[in-house]
């Protein structure tokens, strides 16, 4: 994938700490109110890109503002490619705390120590040609730290597309020039300095979010499928939620939005719909997933979650492992939870996830006589872990209920007991007596054998 870096004289950096407990719905507002007043001419023809920052205990918002035409014609003159700004680069380097403020190219980069602040500023400078400092970087440098990554209105493209011929020929984008000698090759910054972007909850996470609020509403689930690759993002069957807590419920979470509500109809005056939620990618990334190495790799995960599964007496069905045939790419397994157990087989998941760094890709959750459910699960590798519940067991106690169980108690987990079975005494049958003394016969109480034994023995 072809990587450019935009050359200062096309862009503005701006970085806007945000005020604490600033709610998160509220960021977004607050930053172009805040462009609004530094850019000159921000409008609605400024194309901006925002990422979330923290360096140490402060919250900052890097915004990067270009032209929109401008930006436009980037994008046609280098279709499909991943931009960059030397700022963007430049703060997941790993020193850039504290090697203070130096010089790239043409603008002033680096951390404020004495002021606690973040600088991007443009240099008076003849050097506008478009070279990077940190063009040997791109290579290794993640797709993550690109900006404008959004598509532009179809507008702008068209506008731009007039000229793509004359914009080409006259070649007036990027030089190809050495890089300068004053960039250092280092790493990422640490996470304890720097932690930019978001990423999608878990699954798990996510149904627990959802099933809280749908028992608020004195509804329930009937089915809940979650496809991180497919379109719906997550679909839930629910009965006894009308359509307008639909929209109430689906505009408090901040990562997905209700993209369609299915036809609805009434059992027994209860209303019975299927919604469709869309992950907000823009805005929330999810984790990459990975490949096993190969089948044997993942026997020791395998032989793990089967084994706590079976503790809690939940039943496997069917099991797809990874192989050639899907490429290594995922595990995926069948089973039936009767009850609690619900609960107990969705922690079992979130071990083996921490423990073998896995990600759940596929969920589908459904329920049959009101107490037993059937889950489909589908595990991958992760690049990291993303299981974070405070609580855990008390925020998937609300999953059950979502589904409509509602035994009021919850059995703690139970602990494996080894327990020895007695050996049980063989059953005598009869005996006979001979000319050597009397031979007894028994039932063998393990395999049900007659067996002989004398009195000499």
């Amino acid at each position: 994938m072809k990587k450019i870096i935009i050359p200062r004289k096309d862009h503005e950096v701006y970085f806007i700490q945000v005020p604490e407990g600033l709610k998160t719905k509220l960021i977004r507002s607050f930053i172009i109110e805040q462009l609004d007043k530094m850019h000159p001419a921000f409008s609605n023809s400024s194309a901006f890109d925002l990422k979330q920052i923290v360096f140490g205990k402060s919250h900052w918002v890097a915004a990067t503002v270009m032209d929109a035409e401008t930006l436009a014609e980037y994008k046609i003159l280098h279709n499909g490619a991943i931009f960059y700004t030397n700022t963007s680069i430049a703060i997941h380097k790993k020193d850039f705390i504290n090697r203070g403020i130096g010089i790239f190219d043409d603008e002033y980069i680096g951390f404020d120590a004495e002021r606690n602040k973040p600088i991007s500023i443009q240099l008076e400078s003849e050097k506008t040609s478009g070279t990077s400092a940190f063009e040997a970087d791109l290579k290794k440098t993640k797709v993550r730290y690109g900006v404008f990554r959004k598509k532009l209105p179809r507008l702008y493209v068209a506008a731009i597309s007039i000229f793509l011929f004359l914009l080409v020929t006259s070649s007036i984008f990027i030089s190809a020039a050495k890089p300068s000698n004053s960039a250092k090759d280092f790493e990422e910054i640490p996470e304890q300095f720097i932690s930019e972007l978001k990423y999608l909850p878990s699954a798990i996470e996510m149904l627990a979010d959802i099933s809280f609020d749908i028992v608020n509403t004195n509804g329930k689930m009937m089915r809940w499928q979650y496809n991180e690759e497919a379109e719906p993002f997550i679909a839930i069957q629910m009965l006894g939620v009308d359509v307008s807590k639909v929209h109430a419920i689906c505009m408090q979470y901040e990562y997905v939005f209700l993209q369609d509500i299915q036809d609805v109809s009434y059992n027994e005056g209860e209303p019975v719909l299927t919604i469709y939620l869309e992950a907000k990618k823009a805005e929330y990334l999810v984790h990459k997933t990975g490949t096993f190495s190969a089948q044997s790799s993942a026997l020791s995960m395998i032989a793990d979650l089967s084994n706590n599964l079976s503790e809690h007496n939940i039943s496997i069905i069917s099991e797809t492992l990874p192989a050639g045939s899907n490429g290594n790419a995922f595990y995926t397994i069948t089973y039936t939870a009767k009850d609690w157990n619900l609960i107990r087989s969705m922690e079992s998941i979130i071990g083996i996830c921490n423990k073998y760094q896995l990600r759940v890709k596929n969920l589908d959750v459904s329920i049959e006589n009101t107490s037993r459910f059937t889950v489909i699960c589908t595990l991958s590798q992760s690049e990291m872990l993303n299981y974070s519940f405070s609580s855990q067991e008390k925020e998937l106690e609300k999953i059950p209920k979502a589904f409509g169980y509602k035994n009021a108690v919850l059995a703690p987990a139970p602990q494996p007991v080894k327990t020895e079975i007695p050996r049980q005494e063989p059953s005598i049958v009869g005996s006979i007596k001979d000319g050597s003394g009397m031979t007894t016969f028994f039932r063998d109480a393990e395999t049900g054998k007659l067996v002989t034994r004398g009195n000499n023995e």
